[in-house]
């Protein structure tokens, strides 16, 4: 007699059946949990969080994405989802996840008013990046932390003219000690940076490099009552 599972002269059976049925189970099994996940909803969206926002309302976030209660977690497009709320003028950047087993959570960063251009009776607000994403009226009223903001004074201000996102950078990193008393910024060119502070003082920027060196110069420099501070070279300043 043989031994059981093996073939005359001792050789073992092959077990390829058997380990092929078996892999098959699995693949069956997985695909019917992937068919349960993507079309049933027992994981399917049933709350929507948004994080980070403050001046951007949630319900206005929700309203963009677009996606309804009861939609399956798995046919979520996030990327479509994240391009519909990204085109809200007020928001720069937007993070959409699904959080298992039935929530989606959009994560957004909101642009910040850095400057204003006033174009006749239009105001406009720019971010960081020379994104103008707020434009108010005139005559309807400037809310004040608008009509707060430093006057932006340059040939062509936008996102792709390289002397605002140059001068916009630069004002982006000014120290609170300087920012809180900036009235208007003019540039003519990349290099040519210029800050009007209130008491209608000048300040030489040059370009937006060792900005923090300059912050700390001018910052000593204001101590002396001057009209005009040049800091272009901080190592060399200059009032008069």
């Amino acid at each position: 007699m043989t031994g059981r599972g093996r073939e005359r002269g001792g050789r073992l059976r092959p077990r390829r059946p058997r380990l092929l049925l078996g892999t098959l189970a699995v693949i069956v099994v997985v695909a019917g949990l992937a068919a349960i996940a993507y079309f049933t909803p027992l994981m399917a969206v049933r709350s929507t969080d948004v994080q980070s926002n403050e001046a951007v309302p949630a319900d206005q976030i929700i309203g963009a994405a677009r996606v309804a209660d009861g939609t399956p977690l798995l046919q979520v497009d996030t990327q479509a989802v994240a391009q519909r709320i990204a085109a809200i003028p007020s928001i720069e950047s937007v993070r959409v996840q699904r959080s298992y087993p039935s929530a989606l959570t959009i994560t957004v960063v909101e642009r910040q008013p850095v400057v204003k251009v006033t174009d006749g009776d239009k105001v406009h607000v720019l971010d960081r990046s020379g994104v103008g994403y707020l434009t108010f009226d005139t005559s309807t009223g400037v809310p004040p932390e608008i009509n707060g903001l430093p006057e932006f004074s340059t040939p062509n201000p936008g996102p792709s003219d390289p002397t605002t996102v140059e001068t916009l950078g630069a004002v982006s990193e000014l120290p609170e000690s300087i920012s809180g008393r900036l009235i208007a910024v003019s540039a003519s060119s990349p290099v040519d940076i210029e800050f009007t502070l209130e008491g209608d003082k000048t300040v030489v920027w040059g370009d937006s490099e060792r900005g923090a060196e300059k912050a700390r110069t001018l910052d000593a420099l204001l101590t002396r009552p001057a009209s005009t501070y040049n800091v272009s070279s901080p190592e060399f300043p200059a009032f008069s």
